[in-house]
């Protein structure tokens, strides 16, 4: 994937954790988000 969609999908995850209210799911969104971000550091 290229930068620039990676950065569009850590603002869509970004979005989704502010908005969550259990636990699970922000754990779930926080895991999706640090693979995202091991992707753009690479």
């Amino acid at each position: 994937m290229n930068i620039e969609k990676q950065h569009a999908k850590l603002l869509k995850l970004q979005a989704k954790a502010e908005g969550c209210l259990s636990r699970d799911e922000a754990q779930k969104i926080i895991r999706k988000a640090d693979k995202t971000h091991k992707k753009l550091s690479n």
